[in-house]
C-alpha cells in the first residue's frame, strides 16, 4: 500500500479502522465527513478534509487511495453508495487487515476488504469488493461472500457457504455449512441458520425462521 490514505467517513467505524492504520503504519492524510467536526468527534486530532466531494477536487486517483469509513449501523447501502461513487469516479479503496486477523494464502478477494481484531478467514473462501468482516468473526473454507457484505463480530460461516451481495449477518449468528442466503438478506443477531435464506429476508431465531424483508 504505498499511495497515502484518506478516510471517507468520520464515525466510531472509521475510529477503528484509525488506529488500525496507525498499527500498520501507513499514511493517513485525514478524514472526509458530511457532517464538520466537534467536540463530540471520534477522530479528534486527525486531519479534517473537508465532506467527501472535497476529494473529488483535492485529490486525484493516482494521488490517494480511500478507506471506506463507514459501518453498517441502519442500512448497509450506505457502504455501497460510498463505494460505487468513488470507484466510478476511479478511485481505488485499500485493504485494511488487522495484524491479529488470520487470512489463508489461498483466499481470493476484491478491492476494500477490511478484516477487524482476531478474525479468521480459511481456505479458499472468495470475498468480493467492500466486504467487512468484524472482529473473531469465523468464515471457513470454500465460502464465497458477495460485494459490500458485513459479517458481524463473532459470527460464524460454516464450510462452502454461498452469501449474496448486500447482506448483513449479524453478531454470533451461525451459518450451517453450505447454506445460501440471498442477497440483500438480513441475518439477525445470534440466529442459526440451517436452511437457505431467500434474497430480501429477514432471519430470526433459533433456528431460524425467515420473514419478508424491505429495505
Amino acid at each position: 500500500m504505498n499511495k497515502p490514505l484518506i478516510l471517507v467517513g468520520g464515525g466510531e467505524h472509521a475510529a477503528v479502522l484509525t488506529e488500525i492504520i496507525g498499527n500498520l503504519q501507513h499514511t493517513l492524510l485525514g478524514f472526509t465527513d458530511i457532517h464538520p467536526p466537534d467536540d463530540k468527534t471520534m477522530l479528534a486530532g486527525l486531519n479534517f478534509l473537508g465532506d467527501d466531494p472535497a476529494i473529488l477536487s483535492s485529490h486525484s486517483p493516482d494521488e490517494v487511495s480511500l478507506i471506506n469509513g463507514l459501518g453498517s449501523t441502519g442500512d448497509i447501502k450506505h457502504r455501497a453508495t460510498l463505494f460505487n461513487r468513488f470507484t466510478a469516479e476511479h478511485y481505488r479503496f485499500a485493504d485494511i487487515i488487522h495484524p491479529t486477523a488470520c487470512l489463508s494464502p489461498s483466499v481470493s478477494y476484491g478491492q476494500g476488504l477490511q478484516i477487524l481484531a482476531g478474525a479468521i478467514v480459511n481456505t479458499c473462501a472468495q470475498l468480493g469488493d467492500n466486504v467487512l468482516i468484524n472482529s473473531r468473526a469465523l468464515v471457513e473454507h470454500h465460502c464465497t461472500i458477495g460485494n459490500h457484505t458485513h459479517i458481524a463480530s463473532g459470527a460464524v460461516l460454516c464450510g462452502a457457504c454461498q452469501i449474496g451481495r448486500s447482506v448483513h449477518v449479524g453478531a454470533g449468528a451461525v451459518i450451517n455449512q453450505g447454506i445460501s442466503i440471498g442477497n440483500g438478506a438480513i441475518i439477525a443477531s445470534g440466529a442459526v441458520v440451517i436452511a437457505d435464506v431467500p434474497a430480501d429476508s429477514l432471519a430470526v431465531g433459533v433456528p431460524a425462521k425467515n420473514r419478508p424483508h424491505v429495505r
